[in-house]
């Protein structure tokens, strides 16, 4: 199976657009986040990977090259519209995967493997959404993005909902279903992967597999999540 990393975003929450370091680049653990994240990948069974890049595209590009895509096929795909709703970053590879499904990776989530092995080796033929349902336990719940789950089917997700049971991971397994959601939501002007996932809510095309409570996760977006992720144990 084949994974979409999203790296185009210009990391606007971490630092002023001033610093040019892409927050995927920051150290973690044996190297940088997006290492971190493509190894957690691989032991999960991912065997190739798209990384869409935009803001500073030739920073990473540079890094990945400089150490040899950590011995990973790797396809580096351009969105110079980075600055627009990240569902085009996916869109953009759209033809790597073909009609095959697919992991769907953040690059600033970083996920313990034995979680995201559990999404990709699902067998389910609806698309997926790995969440947390120990709302508690998250850092920075409030900017987290929120799901609103019945059993496993998933019946709504966005940042500002009120009635919620469940937290956004940012690991999914998609299929093509996902890229003509995403084309029927642009043509309304919408872009971001939240609405391509809102329509397959609507089609009954959405279901969790939740997080085990030995396995954790952490979304990356300031400053102090970036800090408190140094002293988990991934």
């Amino acid at each position: 199976m084949k994974a979409i990393i999203i790296a185009a975003g210009d990391s606007s929450r971490l630092w002023p657009r001033t610093n040019k370091t892409p927050k995927t680049l920051l150290p973690f653990g044996k190297g940088s986040i997006l290492s971190t994240i493509m190894s957690s990948l691989s032991l999960s069974g991912i065997t190739e990977f798209a990384i869409v890049l935009g803001f500073e595209a030739d920073l990473i590009r540079n890094y990945l090259e400089e150490n040899n895509f950590f011995g990973f096929k790797t396809t580096i795909v351009l969105n110079q519209d980075y600055q627009k709703g990240n569902g085009l970053s996916v869109m953009m590879a759209e033809e790597l995967v073909g009609n095959e499904d697919f992991i769907l990776s953040m690059s600033d989530h970083v996920v313990t493997q034995m979680a995201i092995k559990r999404v990709v080796n699902s067998n389910e033929t609806k698309n997926l959404l790995l969440v947390d349902k120990k709302v508690e336990r998250i850092f920075d719940k409030e900017d987290a993005t929120k799901v609103h789950c019945q059993d496993n089917r998933i019946l709504n997700i966005n940042k500002n909902l009120s009635d919620y049971n469940g937290i956004d991971c940012g690991i999914f397994r998609l299929n093509d279903r996902f890229f003509s959601a995403m084309r029927i939501k642009m043509e309304e002007g919408k872009d971001s992967i939240s609405a391509g996932i809102k329509e397959l809510i609507r089609n009954n095309d959405m279901l969790a597999i939740f997080m085990e409570n030995h396995e954790r996760w952490i979304d990356i977006d300031t400053p102090q999540a970036y800090q408190f992720a140094l002293k988990m144990d991934f």
